[in-house]
Formats: structure tokens, sequence, C-alpha cells
């Protein structure tokens, strides 16, 4: 009964790390994704700002 209890326990880490990981990677994808969008949104009103005032 202990043997089955603690392969459960395994398993529920393994689903636990793989759960975790998934998120980091996600929420590192949308960060990383928003700070080029952000960087591009800079550089294109730096843009119409200068031809706005040259």
């Amino acid at each position: 009964m202990n043997e089955e209890n603690q392969s459960l326990t395994d398993g529920q880490n393994t689903g636990l790390k793989d759960a975790q990981t998934s998120a980091l990677v996600a929420a590192s994808a949308i960060i990383i994704f928003s700070a080029f969008y952000w960087f591009a949104q800079i550089q294109s009103v730096r843009e119409l700002l200068e031809l706005a005032y040259g």
C-alpha cells in the first residue's frame, strides 16, 4: 500500500513539474513578445514624431 502511495505521489510531482514548466514557458513567451511589441511601438511613435516635427 505504501509503495502505491509513493508511486502516486511521484506521478503527481512529475505532473506538477510539467505544469509549472509549461506555465513558465508560456509566461516567458508572453513577456518576450510584449517587450518586442512595445519596442516596435516606441520606434513607430519616434518615426511619426520625426515626420511631424522634422
